[in-house]
């Protein structure tokens, strides 16, 4: 099995309309004058795409760039604001600014005489399937296809009301989780609520976001993944709804299921914590990859 390294990368550095420098890095197949190209969507958190080619114990993006160069596809890794070297912060931004900078990155490579600018492709994980479900219903024009891997389609205050249940039942606090969810719900319904007239950290940003009002709207093919044992994203909330929102678009899309990995793609049982899984791509992340790649090849010319 082929491993790319950072050094078999182009490094980028690409300017967003408010002057913000953001890092990535581009990874080419050999042997072509022109590529399609795959634009990696990161989510939440601090860990920048660089760990995931670095560190032994991390996959995700490693998995992408093979599964991306196998297929024909050069594949960008970039950084939000303030992770890895990327300036600026991405705690001040909204995910629709965060759409807005994947905009920017977009533009930039359509810019490139090695990148076909009208095969142009996103994927995004976790909460970069938000941004993904975002990006293909405000920028039709600029897309040939998306890929939310494990994005929610429900509403941020829903997805973190799950995470709190599903953490407290990972630790064994099954009825702790059942009689604290009111408790939770309210606490953010006031957050939320505060959050109107004042913006008092992060969640404060993002709380009011519901992919409901976004899915219906989406005008570029989307590929929809689920994972069967997912903690986070619950595949029987997510699962249907998704199913139900996309039915009313006019676009191509699909919809898959993942059997037997969790929210990270690794294989795992519901609510199986880190210290009992191995950490370590799935074959069902391999297949997802690729048949992603595929079905854009073989519809969307």
């Amino acid at each position: 099995m082929s491993v790319y390294t950072l050094r078999q990368a182009e490094p980028m550095h690409i300017k967003t309309q408010d002057g913000v420098f953001l890092n990535g890095h581009l990874f080419k197949p050999t042997g072509q004058d022109q590529y399609p190209l795959m634009i990696f969507v990161n989510g939440s958190g601090i860990t920048p795409y660089e760990m995931d080619l670095e560190e032994e114990q991390f996959y995700f993006c490693r998995t992408l760039v093979k599964g991306c160069i196998d297929e024909g596809f050069a594949l960008l890794l970039v950084n939000k604001r303030g992770v890895g070297s990327s300036e600026g912060t991405w705690k001040t931004q909204s995910f629709y600014d965060r759409a807005e900078d994947m905009r920017d990155i977009i533009l930039s490579m359509r810019k490139r005489i090695d990148i076909d600018e009208h095969q142009i492709s996103v994927m995004g994980h976790s909460q970069g399937g938000w941004i993904v479900q975002l990006l293909a219903s405000r920028y039709p024009d600029l897309l040939k296809s998306s890929l939310s891997i494990a994005g929610p389609a429900y509403s941020v205050k829903e997805q973190i009301l799950d995470n709190l249940d599903s953490n407290l039942i990972m630790k064994g606090n099954v009825r702790s989780a059942k009689w604290l969810r009111p408790i939770n719900q309210l606490s953010f319904t006031l957050y939320q609520l505060l959050s109107k007239v004042l913006k008092v950290g992060y969640l404060s940003r993002i709380l009011d976001y519901d992919a409901r009002t976004i899915i219906p709207s989406i005008a570029v093919p989307i590929y929809f993944a689920f994972a069967e044992n997912d903690e986070l994203v619950p595949l029987e909330k997510n699962e249907p709804l998704a199913r139900e929102l996309l039915s009313q678009i006019s676009v191509p899309y699909k919809v898959n299921i993942s059997p037997g990995v969790n929210h990270s793609f690794a294989r795992a049982e519901r609510y199986q914590t880190w210290d009992k899984i191995d950490w370590k791509a799935s074959l069902e992340l391999v297949d997802l990859i690729r048949d992603f790649c595929r079905w854009t090849k073989a519809n969307f010319r």
